[in-house]
C-alpha cells in the first residue's frame, strides 16, 4: 500500500505548507498594518480582520496537523498507570468519540458555509465562506489523519501503512 503512504504524506506536507504560508501572511500583513499606523498616520481597516481569519485557519489547519503526531493533550498520569488492556480500550474509545465528533463538525460546518455563502466581510470584499472553509478543511483532516491512525494500528503490517523513517507518527500506537 505505497500508494496510500503517498498520499498521507502529501496530504500532512501540504497541510505544513500552508500553516508555513499562513503564518508568513499573518505576519506581513501585521508589519504592513503597523508601518501604516505609526508611520504613515494612516490605519488600515481590513489588516486586523484579515490577520484574524487567518489565525482562525492557522489554528484549525494546526489542529489538524498534530493529529497524527498525538500531539493534543491528554491526562497522561492517568494513562500510564493504568494496565495496557485499558489503555487499549482507552484508544479506542478516544478514537472513536474523536471520529464521532469530527463528523458531526464536519456536517455543521459544512451547513455553515452554505448558510454564509452569500455575506460578505465587514472590511474586504470577501465572501464570509473563506472564513468558514478553513474549519471545514481542518475537520476534515484531522478525520483523514485519523483513518491513518487506524489503519496504522489496526491493518495487518504486510498491508498496512508502511513508514520508511521513524518519525513522531510511528510513536502514535494504539498500545
Amino acid at each position: 500500500m505505497a500508494w496510500l503512504n503517498r498520499f498521507f504524506n502529501g496530504v500532512r506536507s501540504a497541510n505544513k505548507a500552508v500553516l508555513i504560508a499562513l503564518y508568513a501572511v499573518i505576519i506581513a500583513v501585521c508589519f504592513v498594518a503597523v508601518v501604516f499606523r505609526y508611520v504613515l498616520n494612516d490605519s488600515l481597516t481590513w489588516a486586523e480582520e484579515l490577520s484574524r481569519y487567518l489565525f482562525i485557519a492557522m489554528v484549525f489547519l494546526g489542529a489538524a496537523h498534530v493529529v497524527p503526531e498525538n500531539g493534543h493533550l491528554r491526562m497522561d498520569v492517568i494513562y500510564s498507570s493504568l494496565p495496557h488492556r485499558f489503555r487499549r480500550a482507552i484508544d479506542v474509545l478516544t478514537v472513536c468519540c474523536a471520529v464521532f465528533f469530527l463528523a458531526y463538525a464536519t456536517k455543521a460546518l459544512w451547513i455553515g458555509v452554505v448558510l454564509v455563502g452569500r455575506q460578505r466581510w465587514s472590511s474586504l470584499p470577501l465572501p464570509m465562506r473563506w472564513a468558514y472553509l478553513p474549519m471545514l478543511v481542518g475537520a476534515i483532516l484531522s478525520l483523514v489523519y485519523l483513518v491513518e491512525i487506524v489503519l496504522q494500528n489496526f491493518w495487518p503490517s504486510s498491508q498496512g501503512i508502511q513508514r520508511g523513517d521513524p518519525g513522531p507518527i510511528d510513536e502514535v500506537k494504539l498500545s
